[in-house]
């Protein structure tokens, strides 16, 4: 009886890996999506990104879906040069949809952590951010469009091309260095939350997902040198082409991953509620900044003086329960109202005594 499988191909192990590593990307997005609209009825600026994100994932697989079908997997020595040249030309593509993929889901990351913080200083780190990632990409669609000379700048086999293996390397790289800048933005914002440390671990602990891209790239790094350097690239380069699609997909999934409802839910009895959902058309979660709050009353002929302060510097973000919010209003109103009388008493005694 003969094997059902032909162990002289890479093709099973590209096409399964890439179909069930696509239905775990679009389930997730879709996760996302579901429990974003269910709560709130509108999706916003960085649900864009991630269903952009998720339009370059599905069409870099259907690239890789139609290499396998010229060949590729296959041994070279058994892929005609017209199968050659489609392989190349469907590979060429769908690195661009998976540059233009990565940098979306990135950016829609940055988008959800710009955010949760209402500080100015967090936003402008994340407006720098931003735009590290689009510098990133710009660079490397440019490169990888001309890494070969015109016109054939598709034919990375045949054609006059510059050092491959350090382009692949600077790619991976960068990709993993915009990936701990994402993460450094986190911690950053993490560090301003004052709260308990329990609380600042478990917010940590729904990015902390993140790390596995840096990982995968970091395999994709180990996997360079053996595959751009062979003979037979239709059948050892499969390995780059499956671990790029896992990078595509960890990079998507845990960008969704922080706005799954038990994630929601927990950020919302923390103190972290959605209060933009309704009525504004950018996010923006109820982690109360206290502005410092200083009044410094005084009688000129007592030099008595009422001073309440509570002061929180307006780069740090404070999360309280509820009733703790209501309570701290509450008590601003009413340091308000003390000032008030103070002044319209001091008032009326000066124009007693001009009288």
């Amino acid at each position: 009886m003969g094997s059902r499988f032909n162990y002289e191909t890479n093709k099973p192990a590209v096409v399964v890996t890439t179909f069930v590593l696509l239905v775990s990307v679009v389930l997730s997005v879709s996760a996302r999506l579901g429990t974003k609209y269910g709560s709130f009825r509108k999706l916003t600026h960085d649900d864009l990104a991630i269903i952009a994100s998720l339009l370059f994932a599905i069409l870099q697989d259907v690239c890789i879906a139609l290499a396998v079908d010229s060949g590729y997997g296959d041994h070279q020595t058994d892929v005609s040069d017209g199968d050659l040249d489609q392989i190349m030309k469907k590979l060429f593509a769908a690195s661009f949809f998976y540059i233009l993929s990565l940098l979306l889901s990135k950016l829609s990351l940055v988008l959800f952590v710009q955010s949760v913080t209402p500080s100015i200083r967090d936003k402008w780190i994340a407006r720098a951010v931003k735009a590290i990632l689009l510098a990133w990409a710009t660079v490397v669609i440019f490169g990888t469009a001309f890494q070969c000379s015109v016109p054939h700048t598709w034919d990375i086999w045949n054609g006059q091309c510059f050092n491959l293996f350090a382009w692949r390397y600077f790619v991976a790289a960068s990709n993993i260095a915009t990936d701990l800048l994402i993460i450094a933005q986190i911690l950053v914002l993490i560090i301003n939350i004052q709260t308990s440390i329990s609380r600042r671990l478990t917010f940590f602990g729904i990015f902390a997902p993140r790390i596995f891209v840096v990982i995968a790239a970091m395999v994709e790094l180990i996997l360079l040198r053996q595959s751009t350097y062979t003979n037979d690239q239709t059948y050892r380069m499969y390995d780059l082409t499956i671990i790029s699609v896992v990078i595509q997909c960890v990079s998507i999934v845990t960008a969704s991953w922080p706005q799954l409802m038990p994630f929601l839910s927990w950020m919302q009895s923390n103190g972290l509620r959605l209060n933009n959902a309704q009525e504004k058309s950018s996010w923006s979660y109820n982690m109360t900044v206290q502005s410092q709050i200083q009044t410094i009353s005084q009688d000129r002929k007592s030099k008595s003086r009422r001073a309440f302060a509570s002061t929180v510097r307006r780069d740090q973000i404070l999360v309280t329960q509820e009733w703790d919010v209501q309570s701290q209003s509450s008590a601003a109103r009413i340091i308000r109202e003390e000032e008030d009388e103070l002044s319209h008493g001091s008032m009326q005694g000066s124009s007693d005594r001009s009288s």
